[in-house]
């Protein structure tokens, strides 16, 4: 099959999203308590830049913190 015709026969990216679980992340901050969902990496990792907590992407729906989010 050609690209071109699978590309039109394949996932969007929002379904994709759904598929794999990506696209959000969350963390939880041990010192401060506090827990973000559905943020960027980028503010994940800040959120536990002090390594004082757990951060998630792909995982986030099988967390604690951000599994109901």
């Amino acid at each position: 099959m050609k690209f071109e015709k699978f590309r039109l026969n394949a996932l969007s990216k929002s379904q994709m999203r759904e598929v794999k679980g990506g696209g959000t992340c969350g963390y939880y901050n041990l010192k401060s308590g506090t827990v973000a969902c559905n943020v960027s990496k980028s503010i994940a990792l800040a959120g536990v830049a002090d390594h004082s907590g757990y951060w998630c992407c792909d995982s986030c729906s099988t967390t604690s913190y951000c599994g109901n989010a």
